[in-house]
């Protein structure tokens, strides 16, 4: 007898290698719809922005900045009016590379 049964296959949190995905393993931190992740090629920050959610395709991430200061960062996120998160004052003045 043939069995028919389906199963759930789920991608685990912070596995994801594409800086668009809602679990990309880059990911520093979070707050509301606005997340900062490390690029995959590990040369500067991503500031990014949460698209719509579909049904379909769940959740993406837009990029709105690619930053290498804190400052910049800082300044990404007042001019987007995201809350900014505590942990961005934990980040090192500048990004260097394999430090985060």
């Amino acid at each position: 007898m043939l069995d028919c049964t389906m199963q759930s296959t789920t991608v685990a949190p912070q596995t994801d290698y594409r800086e668009t995905a809602e679990y990309y393993q880059g990911e520093l931190f979070r707050r509301g719809g606005y997340r900062v992740a490390v690029c995959r090629d590990g040369i500067q920050w991503l500031f990014q922005k949460r698209r719509r959610r579909f049904a379909a395709g769940g959740a993406a991430w837009d990029t709105l900045g690619y930053c290498t200061t804190r400052k910049a960062l800082m300044r990404l996120h007042q001019q987007t009016g995201a809350s900014q998160h505590e942990k961005l004052y934990t980040l090192p003045s500048r990004f260097k590379r394999g430090a985060v």
